[in-house]
Order: C-alpha cells, then structure tokens, then sequence
C-alpha cells in the first residue's frame, strides 16, 4: 500500500478513489456479493455492500461468481 495513501480498513474509508476501486474488487470477489465506492466528502470515498441500484454509488462491482446463485443450486 502506498505510505501517502490514508485509509482506514475498520470503516473502509480511502482518500483515494483507485485504492477505493481496488478494495471493492476484493471484497466482491471474496463474498460474491456487489459492492460500491461511495463518496463521502471531500477527496473520501467508501467502500460498502450495495443492494439495488443505488444513484449515489459512483462504482458499481459486480463479481465473477455469486453466492445467492451457488447457495440455491446447493440447496435444490
């Protein structure tokens, strides 16, 4: 991680919107769900898990697989 970069992984807050991208990429491929980069401020940007179509969402990342599909093809 860049030292110039302040985030803080606790609340998933970054003041830089490449770094924001990254962890949202990281986070939906590890869960299998959608996250979002979300701003909040000023040169802040946020990284959460989105449902819908949010219009606030500056990014959307959908992932390679999804855990509602595997989770109903397990069940059925």
């Amino acid at each position: 991680m860049n030292a110039a970069i302040k985030c803080n992984y606790r609340s998933t807050m970054t003041d830089c919107p490449a770094h924001a991208v990254h962890m949202a990429v990281n986070r939906a491929e590890i869960s299998g769900r959608r996250y979002g980069v979300f701003s909040c401020g000023e040169g802040k940007f946020r990284v959460r898990r989105v449902k819908g179509r949010p219009q606030s969402a500056l990014e959307i990342i959908t992932p390679s697989w999804s855990y509602d599909k595997a989770y109903r093809e397990e069940v059925v």
